[in-house]
């Protein structure tokens, strides 16, 4: 059965208008083909790329991953512009406040650092609005090349770390290019990210016996990164579920489990099956119960840590929670407003104190209206993804803001403008040749 058959009558309607029947059929010789899961699959493995350049040929700077990354971003936007479409103009008016916020940011506060947080924010509407214009027909294939990547760089550094560690000397690429010392890596016997062992033992030990007992990065060079990514796999598998063949499901499910219990992602591990509650009930949720997840989970937060009193300084999942909500009633108006620095050292382990810091209130409020409400909320698969997209952002807001890294957000933001524009998906395990050339 399709994802793309029609809802029940009462749950269809987009949020923003839709592209008419006419204009969308003459609007198909104008979609992109390869060229935006090239972008896609350049920001999932560029840093892997560049560590194994920094560590095996020559010595980086920060600065070249800084122009790398944001040559790749604006180069995506441009893309995007240049097949603008109306469905893009929630995601450019975005853009804009960004800017205009930047501006007036950089003449307050900070000009350096406003121009980075306009980039961190700037990667959703870029890929979503690249989405918008890209063909829908090799999306399957582009994502289980990026999985496959991902997975056997994962597997590679599970049984052969020795072999990884050759091949990428993370510690020495991340002190090269984030201005970190041999004193932030802790644990002096290991070449990977300082967070790629705990002091405690592992949440999922299920397989110590026959992999590494750290926690897996793959691609991503540190393993938070990789936990997100298995929960985006995680929502494409359960919303376009219909949209697959079974050997692609089995595929992605079997090696998305491994992942997570390679990289040890006990946040990971929860969405996974929140977002597969969401999949399975879909039609019993109203269109507007996305745009409450995140409000009712800080509200719920507060009220948590004001009742129970959970002690403070423990780095799992409750510490991070209660570590938000004291970091927000520490802030003042100029904090809320978005033009202090003072709480940036601490605001990096809650994605909802960094962007509000960065941001104000005002775009924190922002951006959630737009993971919430670019959706036409019309198939199957908008409806799934836009709850597993809402679901994601949320529960990692509240304990870092690695979902605004490129390095994942690029894949999310993408498969979520695909599924938007409404194309119909091609049979199970195969894509259809163009009947004429595309734009490439």
């Amino acid at each position: 059965m399709s994802s793309a058959s029609p809802i029940p009558a009462g749950l269809a309607g987009p949020i923003w208008s839709a592209v008419p029947a006419g204009r969308a059929t003459a609007a198909a010789g104008t979609r992109l083909l390869h060229l935006p899961y090239w972008l896609m699959l350049t920001a999932l493995t560029f840093n892997a790329a560049l560590a194994f350049v920094n560590g095996n040929v020559r010595p980086l700077t920060p600065a070249v991953v800084i122009a790398l990354e944001g040559a790749l971003t604006l180069g995506c936007l441009l893309v995007a512009l240049l097949h603008h479409r109306r469905e893009m103009n929630l995601a450019v008016a975005f853009i804009v406040w960004l800017f205009l916020f930047m501006i007036l940011r950089s003449a307050i506060v900070d000009p350096a650092t406003s121009v980075k947080y306009f980039r961190d924010l700037l990667i959703a509407p870029t890929f979503f609005m690249l989405g918008l214009c890209t063909d829908r027909r090799y999306l399957n294939r582009y994502v289980l090349i990026g999985h496959t990547i991902v997975f056997t760089i994962g597997a590679l550094e599970a049984f052969r770390t020795d072999l990884y560690s050759s091949l990428f000397h993370v510690k020495d690429y991340f002190i090269a290019t984030r201005g970190l010392t041999e004193a932030d890596f802790w644990n002096s016997d290991s070449d990977l990210f300082v967070s790629a062992t705990r002091p405690n033992a592992r949440f999922l030990s299920i397989a110590d016996a026959v992999m590494a007992s750290h926690r897996v990065s793959s691609v991503f060079l540190e393993p938070v990164s990789l936990g997100t990514y298995c929960i985006i796999a995680s929502a494409y598998l359960f919303a376009l579920w219909r949209s697959l063949g079974w050997k692609s499901r089995a595929y992605l499910l079997s090696t998305n489990l491994f992942l997570i219990v390679a990289c040890d992602g006990r946040l990971a591990f929860v969405t996974f099956f929140a977002t597969l509650f969401v999949c399975v009930f879909w039609r019993r949720w109203s269109r507007y119960l996305p745009a409450l997840y995140l409000p009712g989970i800080l509200l719920a937060a507060f009220v948590f840590v004001h009742i129970v009193d959970p002690a403070r300084g423990n780095d799992d999942f409750l510490g991070r929670v209660v570590w938000t909500t004291d970091l927000l009633e520490s802030y003042d108006v100029s904090e809320f407003l978005g033009l202090s620095e003072a709480f940036i050292d601490k605001a990096v382990d809650s994605g909802v104190g960094y962007i509000i810091t960065t941001q104000s209130i005002f775009g924190l409020a922002l951006f959630w209206l737009f993971c919430s409400c670019c959706s036409r909320y019309a198939t199957r698969e908008q409806i799934c993804f836009n709850h597993a997209l809402c679901l994601y952002v949320c529960f990692n807001s509240l304990v870092s803001y690695g979902f605004l890294s490129i390095k994942t957000a690029a894949l999310l933001w993408l498969v979520k403008g695909i599924i938007e524009i409404g194309q119909a998906p091609p049979a199970p395990g195969r894509a259809r040749l163009p009947a004429r050339p595309l734009l490439r």
